[in-house]
């Protein structure tokens, strides 16, 4: 049985001389596997470069084989064309971050279909904005825990700090050092739950946004361990100045 589905693609790896394994969030099933064959051969209609990560498209799968877990696709069309985030280096940037991040968080074989459209309308947003876009990251990320199931207690007060083992806002610093200072903790309760145009217009500075992106990522860390090996943000240090 064939089915047409959506999805984008997390990652893709070189099966043989001219094949790809590639893994792919679909909007209708979750997490899959699928094997593109002859996608790197000369005579093929399809690029490879459809199966770069946060690539959206449009195709056929079949059912997978029981020995593999694998199925195979076909019929592949872009469901996205992207206007900057392939020519514009800061954004290519945060794209390859993205690309990190929901490789590190998606690993479940389970439909999430709130998750995916989250995902297709924030990178479009990413794609369509011309400036105003360095505090994207933050949003993004932030965002992201709440689907994870962890998003950040909004009881924020007056010189509290933000605990981060607790997720919520306490007014005395924890026995443990994971939490961060005043001026973060500040910071983070202004962004809790404004939408992306919103918390596009939060000033800040660019230390402020890197220190602030290492407490997020370091409280969803502490929740999700999955994540301890993302280095992508790195690159970011100069996207968020």
């Amino acid at each position: 049985m064939n089915d047409k589905t959506q999805g984008f693609v997390l990652q893709s790896i070189r099966y043989g001389d001219t094949s790809l394994i590639v893994k792919i969030f679909t909007l209708e099933r979750g997490l899959q596997t699928y094997m593109v064959k002859g996608v790197r051969s000369k005579a093929s209609q399809h690029k490879a470069a459809f199966f770069q990560p946060m690539t959206f498209l449009c195709f056929i799968s079949n059912e997978k084989s029981l020995k593999s877990g694998i199925g195979y696709i076909k019929d592949i069309e872009l469901l996205y064309n992207y206007r900057s985030l392939g020519t514009t280096l800061n954004k290519s940037a945060i794209l390859i971050y993205l690309s990190d991040l929901l490789s590190h968080t998606l690993t479940q074989q389970e439909r999430n279909e709130p998750l995916y459209r989250f995902v297709y309308q924030s990178v479009e947003w990413l794609d369509l904005v011309e400036t105003g876009y360095a505090n994207f990251p933050l949003f993004f990320t932030l965002e992201l825990s709440r689907f994870l199931g962890f998003y950040p207690m909004a009881n924020y007060r007056e010189h509290s700090l933000f605990d981060m083992e607790e997720g919520q806002f306490v007014s005395q610093p924890p026995a443990h050092p994971n939490y961060l200072d005043e001026e973060n903790s500040g910071l983070l309760s202004r962004m809790l739950n404004l939408g992306i145009d919103e918390l596009a217009g939060v000033p800040m500075t660019g230390v402020q946004r890197n220190h602030l992106l290492d407490g997020i990522l370091t409280f969803m860390r502490l929740h999700a361990p999955m994540l301890k090996g993302l280095q992508s943000h790195e690159i970011l240090r100069e996207v968020l100045r």
